[in-house]
């Protein structure tokens, strides 16, 4: 009949190759773990670049955007300043048309 004692060193085998079963596991899973925050730093820099870059584009947007508003205050006056020299050639030609050439 086998009795507790006589079974120790098996049932003790047992366990310690349970306890290497998970020591790797816990290795694999610390591995793993080492290259998911690689990853995550990689992730991070990249954002960090992104974050830079747009601020860039935005800095550039602003810049082109007081220019354009610069171009259309001038297209404005000169608008302005163009109205009346245009009234004024067209009441011109329509004087010489009709008063002076009595076409």
């Amino acid at each position: 009949m086998n009795t507790p004692a006589d079974d120790l060193p098996a049932r003790l085998a047992r366990i310690e190759a349970q306890f290497d079963d998970r020591l790797a596991l816990a290795r694999e899973a610390i591995a793993l773990q080492r290259e998911a925050l690689e990853a995550q730093k990689a992730a991070l820099a990249e954002s960090r670049e992104l974050v830079v870059l747009h601020k860039a584009n935005i800095e550039r947007a602003a810049e082109v955007n007081r220019l354009a508003a610069s171009v259309s205050r001038g297209a404005r006056r000169f608008q302005i300043a163009l109205l009346p020299i245009l009234v004024v050639l067209i009441g011109y030609v329509s004087w010489l048309i009709f008063f002076r050439l009595r076409l």
